[in-house]
């Protein structure tokens, strides 16, 4: 193995133990090494996608949508266009990811790469549920869940079929459609390793149980999900689902200590705990948000 690639894959490591930092630099290591564009470029990916889960800007992630335009190979397109779909899923810029999430979903068409598919599949899913279109989600999610079944094996890609179950049972679950969604998460709990991602299956068996009237489920895995949350949206989450679930088994005491916590995240809603005893607002929130 050449010594770039030796160094590059010593930058992914970190990237993968969550060394984001020491990975940057490694990145950096790697690029000086490099004697040809095609590398350089990957390297410049690979460096983008490290600063965009720093959610930190600068040469390289303005580099990405270049890298896309010019098509130097279909891998270098895919990546480029998938760490887009990231960032902008994250700023909330939905059309912009939905743009980049399709253009990464074309390409691994073109590339006859049905993992690609997968994972792209998997962050459209993501996009429509957070624009509410959730139709369009669960026919992501079943794309991406049958394409996965396909692949004959499954032990060998575990992690990523538990996150495309996951994702097809929480939108199943935001289109009402609670128990397929619950039974899918939970089917895919027992697979899924990383603390963010099982607090939010957690709060979303949460949100499903509540819709099925399971008030005790609901609370187990609304306070599971809230202690595993590190994410500003999942703790206000929990927090919102729990304090319904306290309200309508009638432990009001409970419930005004989970809306008090809910209103710390709206400052400028000063009437927002009156409004949450007066209206249940399920079918108008969209935890995904």
């Amino acid at each position: 193995m050449p010594e770039v690639e030796e160094v590059r894959q010593n930058a992914l490591a970190k990237v993968r133990s969550g060394a984001l930092e020491e990975a940057l630099i490694t990145y950096d290591e790697a690029f000086a090494l490099a004697h040809d564009d095609e590398t350089r470029e990957l390297i410049t990916i690979n460096k983008a996608d490290a600063m965009i889960a720093l959610e930190r800007s600068g040469p390289e992630v303005q580099a990405l949508p270049t890298i896309v335009m010019r098509r130097r190979n279909l891998r270098h397109v895919y990546l480029a266009a998938y760490a887009l779909v990231f960032k902008y899923r994250t700023e909330n810029e939905l059309k912009r990811a939905t743009f980049y999430g399709q253009l990464a979903l074309q390409t691994a068409e073109e590339a006859g790469e049905s993992l690609w598919k997968v994972l792209a599949l998997n962050e459209l899913g993501s996009i429509y549920d957070m624009d509410s279109k959730f139709d369009r989600a669960i026919e992501c999610g079943e794309q991406a869940v049958a394409l996965i079944e396909g692949f004959g094996n499954l032990s060998e890609h575990q992690f990523v079929y538990s996150l495309a179950l996951e994702n097809l049972g929480a939108s199943k679950v935001l289109n009402d459609d609670f128990q397929e969604g619950v039974a899918l998460i939970e089917k895919a709990v027992p697979s899924i390793a990383s603390p963010s991602h099982l607090a939010e299956a957690y709060i979303d068996l949460c949100f499903g149980y509540l819709g099925m009237e399971n008030l005790e489920r609901a609370h187990h895995f609304g306070e599971a999900g809230l202690q595993l949350a590190t994410e500003p949206r999942q703790i206000r989450n929990a927090h919102y689902l729990l304090g319904e679930v306290a309200y309508k088994s009638g432990d009001i005491a409970q419930a005004e200590i989970h809306f008090d916590h809910l209103a710390k995240f709206y400052p400028d809603f000063q009437h927002l705990k009156t409004l949450l005893f007066a209206i249940d607002l399920r079918s108008m929130v969209n935890i995904k948000l």
